[in-house]
């Protein structure tokens, strides 16, 4: 089989430092509401004023990490949208279009050769990379 029409991946080791990142950030939000549902649906008997607290420390965590978390994702999907094209590239010997966002991707990929046929490249995105196969 032509080496041009196999799958490959492109691994991106640096989306799961952030991906845990968003995962801290989800578990201080939901600690958030479950610290704010006992403190207005609680028994009277516990004071109030100390949930109050720590339910706005873990809102404050939350939105700190999650603004942490989309800041370097931004300046990251740079760095995949390059490197994305740079293996694409090499493993296909066909142009990337530069005008395609590859994390917006959500399956597909239309290439153009140089002699004017259209390839239509798969994309499956996993926890760390992205798999791209040829579609028939």
């Amino acid at each position: 089989m032509d080496d041009r029409r196999t799958g490959f991946t492109v691994a991106f080791p640096e989306a799961r430092k952030y991906r845990a990142v968003r995962i801290m950030s989800g578990v201080f939000f939901l600690l958030f509401w479950i610290l704010s549902g006992v403190t207005l649906f609680g028994s009277a008997e516990l004071p109030k004023w100390p949930l109050f607290i720590v339910a706005g420390i873990a809102m404050a965590f939350s939105f700190g990490l999650s603004t942490y978390e989309k800041r370097k994702w931004k300046g990251l999907a740079l760095i995949f949208d390059r490197r994305f094209a740079e293996e694409f590239t090499a493993h296909t010997e066909c142009d990337y279009p530069q005008d395609v966002d590859i994390l917006s991707v959500q399956r597909s990929i239309a290439v153009r050769r140089l002699d004017g046929s259209v390839l239509l490249w798969g994309v499956s995105r996993s926890k760390a990379g992205f798999r791209v196969f040829p579609m028939t």
